[in-house]
Formats: structure tokens, C-alpha cells, sequence
């Protein structure tokens, strides 16, 4: 009796996989818990590849919106006529936009419909047509529409149902997972979120994703709640004001908020940036763990091109450990950074995990 393996994969390798799916012609299937970034995944993919998003929320749908409206002909025979701007067909054109001024066509678009397993069993029905032969009612969808779906786990209790076997064998079947690093790599650093977040879920990687399908709180810590949390915070110095942490609730639940916001405290203790760029040879390293967390991402948080060398020289008295982390932060945020000397000087110690994606 042979037991069934399910393979998981992170978000970067999830979007990697949805790509190669897009390119092979199939229809992609992402599940995971809530609030993993499936829709961003999507979002990305789209914009990469040069194509009009088209975000369908199937639970929300009717049979006939797939399928279109009759039109009867002057025979009185009925003739579907598809929802042509949510699903294009054979002979629209093709979508433009204005970029800079310029007016810039799309390569087609990804149609992407989400909350598959919430939609109804006569809507799943009425979308294998769509998916497996890219046809809306009597129409052919236009060939440069891509198709991907997503939903959450059945298991997680939230708008899921069975999607039914026959719509099994239409999609290419990939379960999420998050992974802290990958998200820090990915979203976090480049779209520079709150040094604190950063310290904290660099420390605590738990922390980024703790829903439970049974938990009894408003709300959960996820990657879009943590979202939310990097715009409230953002220009408020002090997190421990009772209306900030109350909001901190309200965004990730009271459990995570209130540690986050604990933790946020040892901020107030982090080496001075001055101190490190004045003599990063001789400014004491932080003492503690936490303290060394905080005051890594605070160099994350203030390096340049100008001061990587001071930076780089004091962050070589951490062990490996805090190295490799202030180093792989600093590429994401500063590609360039790589070309100073000083990189070159003291990345060979950590060359060999910058890489690692």
C-alpha cells in the first residue's frame, strides 16, 4: 500500500510554476490558506509577461455569466452572446494602456479565476468548457487569453467546497506554503517594509502566517495583514500608544500585536547608525539576540552605496548568521551594491548563500 506524497512549494517557486504552466497552455491550480498572496502571485505574473489581468471571483458568478445571455436571430433560433469584457473572444482586440504618455498594447490577457472551490457546482460546471477548451457558450476565447485559478484549502473551512473530479483532471494541481525567508527575499525588502517587521519576522518566521481554520480571534497575521500592519506603522516611532496597539489587534489578531508590539521595544536600545559609520571597528556590538535582530535590520534599513564600506566592516564582527543576513538584505535593496570594493572584500565570506533562491 504506497502512500501519497503532496508536494508543497513556496511562493517564488508557486509563481514559477504557475509561468510554466501558462507557457505549456494548461490551467494552473494554486491552493493555500488565506491570505498567502495568491492573487499577488497572479498580479506579478501578469504584469512580467505584458498581459491585462482579468480578476474573476467565481464564487460570485452566475452560470450564465460564463456561458452568456441568449440572443434569439431572426429565425428565433437562441445564440449565446459571451461577456466579452470578462472573457475575450476570437477577434477582440487587443487590450492597451497608457504608459508615460504612449499609448502601449498588451501581449493578450491572464484571466485569472479566483475562489474556484467557493463556487457553486453549477458554476464549476458551466467553467469546464472554459478552462479545458477556452470556450464561453459557442465562442472560442481569444488565443492570447492565459488562464489561471486559485482557492483556498478545503481544510482551512474558509469558502471552500469540492471542486468535483471532473474539474480535477482540467488543472494542474499547486499547493502553497509560505516560507518567511522567501517573503522577506520577495516583498518585504524590495518594497521596503517597517525595519521592525523585518527584525521580527527574520526572527520569528512563525509569525508571518499563524491562521488556524478553528481559531476564535476577529482576524489572523498573514502576509496581506501584515500589509496592513507595515501602512499603520509607518512614521509612528512608539507602537506602545493603547490606539496603535488596538489597530495592531485589529490587523493580526491580539496575540502576534501585542508581542509584535512588545518586541518593537528594543528598538530603543539598537547601535546608533552614526556610531557604526564613526568607527564600525570599535562601536560595541549589540548584546542579545534580539538586540542583534534589531539592530541588523536598522542597517538594512539605512545602507546606501556611500556607507555599504563602514557598514559591511562592522557587520563582519557578527557570526555568520547576522552576516549573511545584512548581506542578502543589502543586494535586494541595492542590486549595485555588488560592484562596491568593499563588497567584494568581505562578501566572500557569505558568497556562497547570496544566491540562494
Amino acid at each position: 500500500m504506497s502512500s501519497v506524497i503532496k508536494y508543497k512549494s513556496d511562493t517564488r517557486q508557486t509563481r514559477n510554476l504557475v509561468a510554466r504552466c501558462l507557457e505549456a497552455g494548461l490551467v494552473p491550480y494554486v491552493q493555500s490558506s488565506p491570505g498567502m498572496g495568491k492573487s499577488a502571485i497572479m498580479k506579478n505574473i501578469a504584469e512580467q509577461a505584458n498581459l491585462k489581468l482579468i480578476d474573476v471571483r467565481l464564487s460570485a458568478l452566475a452560470p450564465e455569466d460564463i456561458q452568456g445571455l441568449p440572443k434569439f436571430d431572426a429565425e428565433g433560433f437562441p445564440h449565446f452572446m459571451p461577456f466579452t469584457g470578462m472573457f475575450p473572444v476570437k477577434g477582440t482586440s487587443l487590450p492597451s494602456r497608457l504608459v508615460d504618455g504612449v499609448v502601449t498594447e498588451y501581449a493578450g490577457w491572464l484571466l485569472f479565476l479566483d475562489e474556484l472551490p467557493a463556487a457553486s457546482p453549477a458554476v464549476i460546471k458551466a467553467a469546464y468548457r472554459l478552462i479545458l477548451d477556452k470556450q464561453v457558450g459557442e465562442h472560442d476565447l481569444h488565443e492570447a487569453v492565459y488562464i489561471a485559478a486559485a482557492g483556498n484549502l478545503a481544510t482551512d473551512k474558509a469558502l471552500t467546497g469540492t471542486i468535483g473530479t471532473a474539474m480535477q483532471s482540467r488543472v494542474v494541481h499547486i499547493l502553497m506554503e509560505t516560507n518567511s525567508q522567501v517573503w522577506i527575499e520577495d516583498v518585504a525588502l524590495p518594497q521596503k517594509y517597517d525595519k521592525r517587521i523585518l527584525a521580527y519576522i527574520s526572527q520569528y518566521g512563525s509569525k508571518l502566517h499563524n491562521f488556524d481554520p478553528n481559531h476564535k480571534e476577529e482576524t489572523f497575521a498573514c502576509q496581506r495583514t501584515w500589509e496592513f500592519v507595515n501602512k499603520l506603522i509607518k512614521d509612528v516611532p512608539d507602537l506602545s500608544n493603547p490606539e496603535m496597539t488596538t489597530l495592531l489587534c485589529g490587523a493580526i489578531g491580539p496575540a502576534i500585536a501585542v508581542e509584535f508590539v512588545q518586541y518593537t521595544a528594543v528598538f530603543n536600545d539598537v547601535v546608533k547608525i552614526e556610531d557604526i559609520l564613526n568607527d564600525p571597528l570599535n562601536t560595541p556590538l549589540p548584546v542579545g539576540r534580539n538586540l542583534q535582530w534589531a539592530t541588523v535590520a536598522a542597517m538594512t534599513d539605512a545602507v546606501d552605496m556611500k556607507n555599504f564600506p563602514q557598514m559591511a566592516e562592522y557587520a563582519s564582527r557578527f557570526d555568520l548568521a547576522m552576516l549573511v543576513l545584512f548581506f542578502r538584505a543589502a543586494v535586494i535593496r541595492i542590486p549595485n551594491i555588488r560592484t562596491v570594493p568593499a563588497f567584494m572584500k568581505v562578501g566572500v565570506k557569505v558568497s556562497q548563500y547570496l544566491n540562494q533562491k
